[in-house]
């Protein structure tokens, strides 16, 4: 999972989290309402639905 893929953006960001940390859904979904994220060696796809909902799927 180290090798970047093409179709990723390598943009560098610092973001500090902590427990009242929040980030806004539009800021991390694309253009199509989708983003996909990698866990533990697995695929999932985060989702925003035509009721403005969200949905992750593996």
């Amino acid at each position: 999972m180290s090798q970047v893929k093409k179709n990723v953006a390598t943009t560098k960001r610092q973001v500090a989290i902590n427990a009242e940390s929040s980030v806004a859904s539009g800021l991390l979904l694309n253009h199509q309402g989708k983003l996909w994220i990698e866990h533990a060696g697995e695929r999932y796809q985060l989702r925003r639905t035509s009721n403005n909902k969200l949905i992750l799927t593996k």
